[in-house]
């Protein structure tokens, strides 16, 4: 139990510090480093819902999660500190030095190559979530060759296209957009 906690803590460490872009861009660092811990991509799709209605930083709550399924409370807690540790120090000697570097043109350039990194794995993290939540039961996404019409649940579907456009085009709140497919969900894919 106290090496599988140490393991989940020097994961999540290593994720901290070798993560850039954000929570959603290390989402598929996350998932990768998971299934070591037998967590399913499944499992991890259901992080997605979860994260959206729990408080707090997707990476935190995705290392808490994922240290949860993996030992219990005490890897939950290994890992949300693992996870956390690195902003905490990185912030801390960034800031410390980022007043003197901020028009450094290799600083600029350096984050202008990052930006683009980090939507790439934002992506990534979409489309492996994304076909795990948007698939029949049953079905893999290499089904879509031979069933292309029955590979994906159409209730997820309409559910992932509506949420979207409501979002993007009129603005509706992504909070209310997922109270609201949670109950649809609750009713129509029970």
């Amino acid at each position: 139990m106290i090496i599988d906690c140490l393991n989940l803590f020097i994961t999540f460490v290593k994720l901290g510090f070798l993560s850039f872009g954000g929570g959603y861009a290390m989402l598929s660092m996350i998932m990768s480093e998971a299934q070591r811990f037998s967590v399913t991509p499944a499992q991890f799709a259901d992080l997605n819902a979860l994260d959206m209605v729990v408080p707090g930083s997707i990476s935190i709550n995705a290392a808490t999660y994922v240290g949860y399924l993996a030992r219990g409370i005490p890897g939950a807690v290994s890992a949300t500190i693992g996870v956390s540790l690195p902003s905490f120090i990185l912030t801390v000697l960034i800031m410390r030095f980022f007043v003197h570097f901020k028009e450094n043109f290799w600083v600029d350039a350096t984050m202008s190559g990052i930006k683009p990194a980090a939507v790439g794995l934002i992506a990534a993290a979409a489309v492996q979530i994304g076909a795990e939540v948007l698939l029949a039961e049953g079905k893999r996404i290499t089904d879509v060759f031979t069933d292309p019409f029955g590979t994906f649940s159409v209730i997820c579907i309409i559910i992932f296209v509506l949420t979207a456009v409501l979002n993007i085009r009129f603005k509706i709140n992504p909070i209310l957009l997922t109270i609201l497919a949670g109950v649809v969900g609750a009713f129509v894919l029970a």
